[in-house]
């Protein structure tokens, strides 16, 4: 990948991030940041997947939060609630 294709991809991935971080719902919010190392390591499909999740609205992704919904199988590694 040349330096000008990583730059609009960067510039997307940060934007991303400072989006999943400023929802204005702490409990969302912490949930989410549950992705940034996955999207820090350039993990496209988490990208993608994240992307689309902000496309949603506040209860849809808190239904996905308690498992009401299910989640995209790319961010299930990062935001699955496992069981004790």
């Amino acid at each position: 990948m040349s330096q000008g294709e990583r730059l609009p991809q960067e510039l997307e991935l940060r934007r991303l991030r400072y989006r999943l971080q400023r929802l204005g719902m702490l409990e969302l919010e912490a949930w989410l940041g549950r992705l940034k190392p996955a999207l820090e390591a350039g993990d496209g499909q988490v990208a993608q997947a994240a992307q689309q999740l902000m496309a949603m609205e506040t209860p849809h992704l808190l239904a996905m939060m308690h498992a009401e919904v299910p989640l995209p199988a790319a961010l299930r590694p990062w935001l699955e609630v496992k069981a004790p």
